[in-house]
This record gives C-alpha cells, sequence and structure tokens, in this order.
C-alpha cells in the first residue's frame, strides 16, 4: 500500500478526469446490470404470461428487445470513453514518472554508476515504468468497476431471490481464502520475475558493449552458456508465476459450476414450488455469471497490481537514492586563473584501500604539466577530484585559492574539461557532438574550434562533413579523431582547465603530433594537465608529477627527472628499453 499510495501521488495533477473515469464507471455499472433484468421482464411479463393477448405479448417482446438494444450500446460507450481516459491517464502519469526518474540519474554521484551496471538502470526507467502504465490503464478505474459491479449484482441477487441466494453463498467464503492465497504467493513470484529481468537486461547491455571483445577472442561459446543461465532463470521465475496463476484460475471456474449447479438444482424445487419464475431464475444465473466475471478480473488485476508493486519498489528505490552533492549552492560559479592545488589530499572509492595518500600538487596556466605513473597508482583519481565526480575524505582542493566545496560544482564542471582515454560520441551529427547538441551555437563557431585543435582537415575530408552522422558511441570515428573531438569540444566551451586521461594511448602518431600541438598552444594561457603513462607523450613538458603508489614521488622536468634516477628514470628505462 506503501508504494500504491506514493505512486498515487503522480495522479494528483489528473484528479479531475480521475472523478470523470469514475463516474463513466459507475455509469458502466449501472446499464451492465439492466440486460438480465430486462429479460428476466421479457419472460415473466410477457413469454411466460398465457393470460396476455398474443398481440400484447409480442408487442412487449419488442419492446425489452429495444431496452436490450439500448443498454448493451450504451455499455459499449462507457466502455469506449472508460478506455479512452485511462489510457491517456497512464500514458500521461508514466511520462511524469520517467521524466523525473530519469531527471534524478541525471544527479546520481559517479559513484552510484559504478555500483550499478546501465542495463538495471535502463530496466527501471524502460520496463518498470512501463508496467505502472499497465497500471493506470488497466486497474485503477477497473478496480471501481469490479467492486461497483460485485455489490450491484449482490442487491440484485438478493432482490430477485434471497433464499436462492443463501443456498449459495458457501462460494463466497472460499472464494475469499483462494483470493489471499493467491495475493500471497502471486507477490513472491512476481519480485523474482523482476529481478530475473533486471538481471537479463544488465548482462545484455554490458556484453553487447563488449561484443569486439567476444568475437576477438572466440568467446561466442561461453557468452552463450552464461545468457542461458541467466534466461534459464527468467523463465524459471515465469513458470513459478504461471503455476499460481495456472491453479487460482480453475479453482474460480470450479466453484462457479458448483454455484451453477446449486441455482439449477435449487430453482427447479422454487419454480414447482411456484415461489420462483423462469424469469428469475435466468436473471440469477446472469447475475451469478456477472458476478464471476469480476472476480476473475479481480484475480488478473492483482496479477498487475503485484507487478506494479514489484516494479514501483524497484523504481522508487532508484528514487530515493541521494543525489550528489554539488558543494555551495550558492557558492562561486567562474575560475578566473584555473590555478589547483591538492593539500594533503586523501582519497578512496571504498573502504578497503586508499587510492591517494596524502598528495600535494599544483597546477597553473602558462605550463603544461604532466602526471605520470604506472596503471593504479591514482593518476585518473586525480581528475575525478578536480572536476567533482567523487569528493575526497581528507585535506583539500583549492581552485584560484578557494576551496572546490565553496563552489556551485555543476556550474564549476563548465569551467573544467576533461578528455577521457575512451571518448563517449552521442548519437547524432558530427556538429551536435562538438556543441553537444546546443543549438544556439553556431556552426562557424564550432568550424573554428576544430581548426584550434587541427582536426578541421580531416573533418573536411568526410563525404558529409560536420553533417556526418555518428552511430552508438562513435564506432566508425577512430580513436584519434574521437580524442581530437573531445579537446575541440572542450575549447569551444571556453574551458579554464583542461584535463587529458591516457588521451594519446590508443592512437596513431600522426594524430598524437595533432594533440600534443593543440595543447601545448593550449597551455599557454590555459591550465592543462595531461595523464599519461606513455612517457613519450610528456617529455616535454614544463612539469611533470611522478605518483607511485598513490603518492607524489617526484617532481621536475623531464631531464631534471632523469638525473634523479629514481622512480621516473625507471618507468623511462623500462619503456624505452631496446
Amino acid at each position: 500500500m506503501k508504494q500504491l499510495l506514493r505512486l498515487l501521488k503522480y495522479a494528483k495533477p489528473y484528479m479531475a478526469l480521475f472523478i470523470i473515469a469514475i463516474l463513466v464507471v459507475i455509469s458502466l455499472t449501472f446499464v451492465t446490470l439492466l440486460p438480465p433484468q430486462i429479460v428476466r421482464s421479457a419472460v415473466n411479463n410477457y413469454i411466460t404470461n398465457d393470460g396476455l393477448p398474443t398481440s400484447e405479448r409480442f408487442s412487449g417482446i419488442f419492446k425489452m428487445a429495444v431496452y436490450f438494444i439500448i443498454s448493451t450500446s450504451l455499455i459499449f460507450v462507457f466502455e469506449y470513453i472508460s478506455i479512452l481516459i485511462t489510457t491517456y491517464l497512464g500514458g500521461k502519469i508514466v511520462y511524469d514518472i520517467r521524466r523525473d526518474l530519469f531527471r534524478h540519474v541525471l544527479k546520481l554521484p559517479m559513484s552510484f554508476f559504478d555500483k550499478h551496471p546501465s542495463g538495471q538502470i535502463t530496466t527501471r526507467i524502460a520496463n518498470d515504468t512501463q508496467n505502472v502504465m499497465e497500471f493506470f490503464t488497466s486497474v485503477v478505474t477497473s478496480v471501481f468497476n469490479d467492486l461497483f459491479l460485485l455489490t450491484g449484482v449482490i442487491i440484485m441477487m438478493l432482490s430477485v431471490s434471497k433464499n436462492l441466494f443463501l443456498n449459495i453463498s458457501f462460494v463466497f467464503p472460499v472464494l475469499i481464502v483462494a483470493m489471499l492465497l493467491f495475493r500471497y504467493f502471486d507477490l513472491k513470484a512476481y519480485r523474482t520475475v523482476r529481478t530475473s529481468i533486471s538481471k537479463v537486461n544488465a548482462y545484455l547491455a554490458e556484453h553487447i558493449a563488449g561484443m569486439p571483445v567476444v568475437k576477438l577472442f572466440n568467446a561466442e561459446d561461453f557468452e552463450r552458456k552464461e545468457f542461458d543461465k541467466v534466461n534459464k532463470d527468467l523463465y524459471n521465475a515465469r513458470i513459478k508465476q504461471m503455476y499460481v496463476f495456472a491453479i487460482f484460475r480453475p479453482t474460480v471456474s470450479t466453484l462457479y459450476r458448483l454455484a451453477i449447479a446449486a441455482i439449477i438444482w435449487m430453482g427447479a424445487k422454487y419454480i414447482i414450488l411456484r415461489t420462483l419464475n423462469f424469469g428469475d431464475l435466468y436473471a440469477f444465473i446472469a447475475y451469478l455469471e456477472l458476478f464471476m466475471k469480476p472476480l476473475e478480473d479481480l484475480s488478473e488485476k492483482y496479477d498487475i497490481i503485484q507487478n506494479t508493486v514489484a516494479s514501483a519498489e524497484k523504481i522508487f528505490t532508484l528514487m530515493d537514492e541521494e543525489e550528489e552533492h554539488f558543494g555551495a549552492e550558492n557558492g562561486k560559479r567562474e575560475i578566473e586563473k584555473g590555478v589547483v592545488e591538492f593539500k594533503n589530499v586523501w582519497f578512496r572509492y571504498n573502504e578497503e584501500r586508499w587510492i591517494l595518500k596524502d598528495i600535494n600538487l599544483k597546477f597553473e596556466p602558462g605550463k603544461l604539466i604532466a602526471v605520470v605513473g604506472e596503471t593504479g597508482a591514482g593518476k585518473t583519481s586525480i581528475m575525478n577530484l578536480v572536476n567533482g565526480m567523487y569528493r575526497l575524505q581528507k585535506g583539500k582542493i583549492l581552485i584560484d585559492n578557494l576551496e572546490l566545496e565553496k563552489y556551485n560544482i555543476h556550474y564549476l564542471r563548465k569551467n573544467i574539461s576533461a578528455v577521457p582515454q575512451d571518448v563517449v560520441l552521442f548519437s547524432g551529427s558530427l556538429l551536435d557532438n562538438v556543441r553537444l547538441f546546443h543549438k544556439e551555437i553556431s556552426e562557424e563557431e564550432v568550424i573554428e574550434a576544430l581548426k584550434k585543435v587541427y582536426v578541421w582537415d580531416l573533418i573536411e575530408r568526410l563525404p558529409k562533413g560536420l553533417k556526418t552522422e555518428i552511430i552508438e558511441r562513435g564506432k566508425g570515428i577512430s580513436a584519434g579523431e574521437r580524442q581530437l573531438i573531445a579537446l575541440a569540444r572542450s575549447v569551444l566551451f571556453d574551458a579554464k582547465i583542461f584535463i587529458l586521461d591516457e588521451a594519446t594511448s590508443n592512437i596513431d602518431v600522426q594524430t598524437e603530433e595533432r594533440i600534443q600541438k593543440a595543447v601545448r598552444k593550449l597551455s599557454k594561457e590555459k591550465t592543462v594537465v595531461m595523464i599519461a603513462h606513455r612517457l613519450a607523450t610528456v617529455v616535454s613538458a614544463d612539469v611533470i608529477f611522478v605518483i607511485h603508489d598513490g603518492k607524489v614521488v617526484e617532481k621536475g622536468t623531464h631531464k631534471e627527472l632523469m638525473k634523479k634516477k629514481g622512480m621516473y628514470y625507471k618507468l623511462y628505462e623500462v619503456q624505452f628499453k631496446k
């Protein structure tokens, strides 16, 4: 109920439509109860009434037939209006939930994405919200309809024959017990199903993205077996849920047949005793059928409710994740010079080990700065701390002599540009990827930024130039071109601080030369930091910091560090030893 009530809060803006939908449902219930009464009246008053003249009997039967057609037509109209309103409501509410959920995901810290696979998050936003839509379109007003109909049917059955109603009342407590048992087992089954679906989606997202590795190492057989395992889990969960539903439906059908048998047996006795008419018996059987329909419908709706509850739990668990802390809301928004200073900084991603230990660094404009070290030394973590993706545990990070936390980090990131090793490009044109879909930025400004990083001539050679369409993650564009596009993106947005994380590790010599040239030019006015383990890319840097085991162990130019014959010298010797 807690999950459903929270879900229903999204229906508040559409309360007027809900009221209209409920009024339509009440009208639908009323007209649904009319046909058995019309047939009852036709049988008792005209078909079996030998006291009336034949012409009057036919006239009455015709009149009842007209009433029957009118009532069934009204049922069609009210059902159509009900479906129209509920479908519209479901679509609008789920649109709002998806919008809020994705907006919330955008505000989550990077540490959240480190722990949760992208396939799982996709399931929450796409699949689970779809289940919620089914709840609003198929359940909310339908439950009112079913409850009103059950109440109306009981009243009608009592009005037809109290004795006959009491004779079949044994069915109702059995149905209640069956519903309670169904509710318990169905909830457990649906939770397992939702978890299994999430695992399948997460597996697919991860392994389809890694398809080049799968094919390169001929791992197709392994992938098939692994997918079969998660797929089998989902299959088994669905089968268990089906068993629960398969037991309940025949139970209801059996009780219905028993009730019909009881009605025919007892009804025949009452007709012989002349305390019941044929029309009354027909109406009673018709109302029993109407009574069973909402019961079966409620069991199906309960299925959807359990599915919705399971999905809502997962949606609201994601929505309750703590949002990223953006520092001081009213803090400073602009970087003026771009001087970055680490003072006794300690950092770790988890409780297991420190990644950075008592780090002291200073980056400033006008110098090309490099941070080098072996893999796992903590180089990338420095980048993640400067742009506020993660928060340090001890020490201070100052930007222009002001603590990082005193900036509004959301705006601070507009002044800091990071070019990662694996540059992500989005589906769309090259133009949109450089200006990141900011339509207010002109094509001329984009071209100027591309020229500054010496990549415009490469773009110009493409058949469609800037209009070239990018497919998923930039497939079809070389690693070096992606790096240069990311660098152009940074130049376009006039960042004050540039951090290149292994930007030249997977590219050819010509592209590396372009990047080096662009970086040297940028470093004259901006703060430029090159993070690398390939020392060939940093020999011309003005200042080189050497990181080892999370600590700054050396600092100086290439020549100075080679003379010391310390950690830098060892790294250089390993890489260039022949």
